[in-house]
Order: C-alpha cells, then structure tokens, then sequence
C-alpha cells in the first residue's frame, strides 16, 4: 500500500530516501521516481508533500541548514568571548563530517547550477553570517579571506580534488582557525601597535 499523507513525518521519510538515491547512486541519478520507489510512497504521495523535483531540493538544502545551523550556534557560544566568534563557529561547522553530508551537498549544488535560484536560502544565510563576521573582526578583510579559504578546503572535499592527504586538510582547517583567533594577526595594518 503506498504512503499519500502529508506531515514532517512523511516529509523526513521522503527527504532520507532521497539522500539514501543520491548517497547510493550519485546526484544526477536524484529523479523522483527513483524517491518515490525508495521511499515506499507513491508519485503522487510524494509530489503531494514535495510537488516538484526543485521542491525536494528545497526541501534537503532547509533541512540541511537546519541541521548545520544549531551546530554552528553551539560553536559560537562555545567561543562568544573570544575574538570572531561567528567565524570561528564557522570554520569548526566546515570540518564537521558528520553534520554535513558530501552527498546531499553534491546534490544541493548539482541542482543548484542548473536553477541557481534553489540556493537563495542559503545566499540569506550566508548573508547573515557576513553580516555578524563584518561587525565582530577587527579586521574584516582577513575574517573574509579566512571563511573563503574555510570554503575552499571544503569544496575541494566536496568535488574530492584535494591535492593533499586527509590529514593536511585537518591541519591546515586548524591553522585557520588559529588565525581566525590570533588578536595580533587581527590588528589591520594601519592600526599595527608600536613596539
């Protein structure tokens, strides 16, 4: 008997049975009959809760940010005191394997080149976070500098190029976040202390 009722429930089910196709068999295989067969629902079951293939993507890039953002708030608190904070947290949720899944990223950013308008939750996000790095670094373009080589370790991970073993990329994630809490590293130039 197939599923047809809408509710968080039935939406999570549908949302894990994508990720189980795009884990198993690559994001340009992510097609809602393939969902729909994983799932146990039926078609219309599933365009019922998500009615279009964007729709879905939607779906897993909200439940992604959902899922990273609490993550990225508990880093930040953690480090509230200390010099940017919201970057810091930022960084530490880019090296966090287990709360951001390279398959549904891949998938997310697959569809994302295709309808660049899927991404515009996240663009908001990131927008936000621009916003709280700009106003908590001393020196905002090195903060920038930082979260941008933060992302290109990441994506790097992502599109699985990286040029260096596992272990480097760990290496070099926490030199980043050394300076991201270095304060003589954070002084801008034009304000250098005199020795």
């Amino acid at each position: 008997m197939s599923k047809r009722k809408s509710s968080p429930d039935s939406r999570n089910a549908i949302l894990d049975a994508a990720q189980q196709v795009v884990a198993r068999e690559g994001a340009a295989n992510l097609t809602l009959d393939a969902v729909a067969k994983e799932s146990g629902f039926s078609k219309g079951g599933l365009l019922y809760n998500f009615p279009s293939k964007e729709a879905l993507i939607q779906g897993m890039l909200q439940r992604l940010i959902d899922s990273v953002e609490p993550k990225m708030q508990a880093f930040r608190d953690e480090v509230a005191s200390e010099l940017n904070p919201t970057l810091q947290a930022m960084i530490e949720c880019v090296r966090c394997e287990e709360i951001i899944d390279r398959n549904i990223s891949m998938a997310i950013l697959a569809a994302g080149a295709q309808n660049p308008q899927l991404l515009d939750p996240l663009r908001n996000l990131y927008k936000e976070h621009y916003q709280s790095i700009q106003q908590e670094s001393p020196d905002p373009d090195l903060a920038m500098l930082l979260w941008a080589a933060a992302d290109g370790l990441m994506f790097m991970s992502l599109l699985n190029i990286e040029p260096f073993p596992a272990d480097k990329a760990d290496h070099l994630m926490d030199r980043l976040l050394q300076l991201a809490k270095d304060e003589q590293i954070n002084t801008p130039c034009n304000e250098q202390p005199v020795s």
